[in-house]
């Protein structure tokens, strides 16, 4: 006897009493991308503990980026901005609902204070155990579940005795509860020559002492011009898989690829990672897959060896898109895409209290997704109702019968609900309760962190305070970058459903981290305990047997199937049921209640045979693109359109101060360019040798700050110089004075 979980059971909720004992309807699925052939990259080091502090501590923020050009998703959310301003306030879901659970927050720990970037891209994982790894585009940090931060450092420093000196952004972390190991991915660069992709694999569940292992895949797979955004990862039994989006060097978009990794080779520390990439990726209608997210096992457990993604189209559209990759690296895998239909937009920016700069509010691509018991559930942000606010579309849809998805969306005119993620909230796999979270903004507070909760039937929570922000965000002009991402994950061997999330909020201008545990009064999904019996089980052809459920849980739909049987399904509750031939049969039931359902599968249940008088009864159970606009032509170069033939460097103010440096200990260097270009900054001693390259990476257009800590150079005479190629754009000589 074994327990089966049968697919046809995730349409409890969907009308499923017409459908038992019909077929599903047909799933159109499309082959989409190509898969490389196996490929390794060497282990890059093998760190123990936090590193020493990088003495120079270079950081880079950009202060403003110049656009001379709006783009489709510009284009729309001014649209949405004049529908936000003709709105009605008020409107819109934030109160309770059903059986829904109002969140309630624990334990809340402040992370950095991000003085040098914007946006903050908050990202963390909680192990089993209560560690909890959390990273922004600043720093990695280390807290215990009562939280005591126990240890951070910059990245620069984490990778300093091996990586270049270009940017360090977009952190990405996961904790693998079947492994008890922590995954952490950083990115490298966005010019061609020197994207990468740092994935470090915890050695033991405790990263902090123990360490990590690192290796480094190209930011540039393609070998074209080409580097990586956008980065999101999951796992299944075997595998971890980093979706990123390719973007040319001289502007705009190129391909979603997948990277599909053995990450045994990463937790044994091996000395190369094998991995295979899939590219060349469209959706079911024909178009340019973009941000694909995958869809980790949403609670203790996984799944496997095929993995399943999700994406939306980031300006609004009328389709949603799944994907699943069959099998792993070392098998015969495919890749398929389907659709549903829905219609979303994308909505204005946010208002914020005490400022007239706006808070970008993104657009529609998703943000967070996971997989549980045949189901994808997935958010991501679009107008709400079609005010031109921001609010959250959730959806769920079984992989199985995707015709039949359910969604519903959180928000309320007023305010801007943005860069949701989502983990389960429920105790067990066919529970669909969810938490939400996400940042808020409107025009009588200032940006802020809450969460809600949608539980089985759909409904919604109020949505609870996570943390206030204190002051407008003031950081690059308007508007204003905001989060990019928040992160939620779950706590996958407590008690009572606990998730914990990562987010932003504002204090003095700037952005700061939270994390917080959420947890809730929770009443559980209490679906059917499947069980049944027969008045025989043995006999002759025609043997005609009455089945009888014995189901605890109160069911109220019931489909049985009847191998060798006539018929051979059924929807009523006890059966009758005729078998002709001879052989051992197998009989299954599933039943539903309106919580959930349960499956039991009988092997050789029923035996059919020709008797004979002397025979006993025997029961057996068993790239560049050149545009003519009124006859000028022009190019992209660094995402901007420029006349073709002079996209050579244009700069404005730069500056370095304070020179000389004293009192201080960090000097800054500002830069500002009018076109995006590759930059070299370097510090030279007197005699004309290289002392630092500071920094040497692709910078877009706009204001820039570059700044590194003194105390790292001896007293004395120095050149800073900042070139791009052969053009100089500072060369200025520095004064250090201990």
């Amino acid at each position: 006897m074994k327990h089966t979980i049968l697919t046809l059971g995730l349409l409890i909720g969907f009308g499923v009493t017409q459908l038992l004992g019909q077929s599903l309807p047909d799933i159109e699925k499309h082959t989409t991308g190509q898969r490389s052939e196996i490929r390794s990259v060497p282990k890059v080091a093998s760190l123990k503990g936090i590193q020493p502090q990088d003495e120079w501590q270079t950081v880079m923020k950009k202060v403003a980026i110049y656009h001379t050009k709006g783009d489709s998703v510009d284009a729309l959310k001014a649209l949405s901005q004049v529908k936000k301003a003709n709105a009605e306030i008020g409107l819109g879901i934030d109160n309770p609902g059903g059986r829904a659970v109002t969140p309630v927050i624990g334990t809340g720990i402040n992370g950095t204070t991000m003085n040098s970037y914007t946006p903050p891209d908050n990202t963390m994982a909680i192990s089993n155990g209560g560690r909890i790894v959390a990273a922004d585009n600043e720093d990695i940090s280390y807290f215990n579940e009562t939280g005591t931060n126990t240890g951070v450092q910059t990245h620069s420093g984490f990778f300093s005795g091996f990586s270049t000196s270009s940017y360090l952004f977009d952190p990405k972390l996961i904790y693998d509860a079947e492994e008890d190991r922590f995954i952490y991915v950083l990115l490298h660069g966005n010019y061609y020559t020197n994207s990468k992709i740092f994935v470090c694999f915890s050695k033991t569940n405790d990263p902090e002492n123990d360490g990590w292992e690192i290796y480094e895949l190209p930011g540039n797979p393609l070998n074209d011009v080409s580097w990586t955004d956008y980065p999101s990862i999951g796992l299944n039994e075997n595998e971890l898989f980093i979706s990123t989006n390719l973007f040319y060097s001289g502007g705009g978009f190129n391909e979603t690829v997948i990277y599909q990794i053995d990450k045994f080779d990463g937790y044994n520390g091996s000395s190369s990672l094998d991995y295979v990439l899939w590219d060349g990726i469209f959706d079911a209608n024909g178009g340019r897959a973009f941000t694909v997210v995958p869809a980790t096992y949403g609670q203790q457990g996984t799944y496997g060896p095929n993995m399943y993604f999700v994406s939306s189209r980031s300006g609004g559209g009328s389709r949603f898109y799944y994907y699943e990759i069959t099998d792993d690296i070392n098998g015969n895998a495919q890749m398929y895409v389907d659709d549903i239909i829905v219609n979303y937009s994308i909505a204005g920016d946010a208002n914020q209290l005490g400022s007239s700069s706006l808070v970008d509010v993104g657009d529609c691509r998703v943000q967070s997704a996971f997989f549980l018991n045949g189901t994808i559930h997935t958010v991501h942000a679009a107008s709400y109702q079609n005010s031109g606010y921001n609010g959250i579309n959730y959806y769920r849809i079984p992989v199985d019968a995707p015709t039949f998805y359910e969604t519903t969306s959180f928000g309320q005119t007023g305010f801007d609900y943005a860069y949701p993620s989502i983990a389960s909230f429920g105790l067990g796999e066919c529970d669909k309760s969810v938490m939400i979270g996400a940042l808020r903004s409107g025009s009588t507070i200032y940006p802020e962190m809450r969460v809600m909760n949608c539980d089985q039937d759909m409904q919604w929570s109020s949505s609870s305070q996570i943390v206030a922000g204190n002051s407008p965000i003031s950081f690059i002009g308007n508007p204003e970058r905001w989060g990019d991402y928040t992160s939620m994950q779950r706590k996958h061997n407590a008690n009572a459903p606990e998730v914990w999330m990562s987010g932003c909020f504002t204090v003095g201008n700037r952005y700061r981290t939270r994390i917080a545990e959420i947890k809730g009064d929770y009443e559980p999904a209490e679906g059917p305990t499947v069980d049944f019996y027969s008045n025989d089980s043995v006999g002759e052809p025609t043997f005609t047997i009455n089945f009888y459920d014995n189901s605890a849980g109160n069911p109220t739909a019931w489909e049985w199937r009847f191998e060798g049987g006539t018929p051979n399904t059924s929807t009523q509750q006890n059966p009758l049921v005729s078998y002709l031939d001879t052989g051992s049969f197998d009989v299954s039931l599933t039943a539903w209640n309106d919580d959930c359902f349960d499956s039991l599968l009988i092997e050789d249940m029923i035996q059919v045979q020709k008797l004979t008088p002397d025979t006993d009864t025997v029961v057996l159970n068993g790239g560049f693109t050149v545009y003519v606009i009124d006859g000028d032509t022009f190019q992209t170069w660094g995402g901007e359109l420029v006349p073709l033939g002079q996209e050579e460097l244009m700069t404005l103010d730069n500056k370095v101060y304070p020179n000389p440096i004293s009192s201080a200990e960090m000097m800054y260097i500002d830069i500002e360019l009018l076109s995006g270009m590759y930059i070299d900054a370097i510090i030279y001693d007197m005699s004309g040798r290289e002392v630092k390259n500071l920094f040497s990476d692709y910078v877009k257009a706009g204001k820039h700050q570059l700044g590194f800590n003194k105390l790292a150079l001896s007293s004395g005479n120095y050149v800073l110089q900042v070139k791009s190629e052969s053009t100089i754009l500072i060369n200025e000589k520095i004064i250090v004075q201990r």
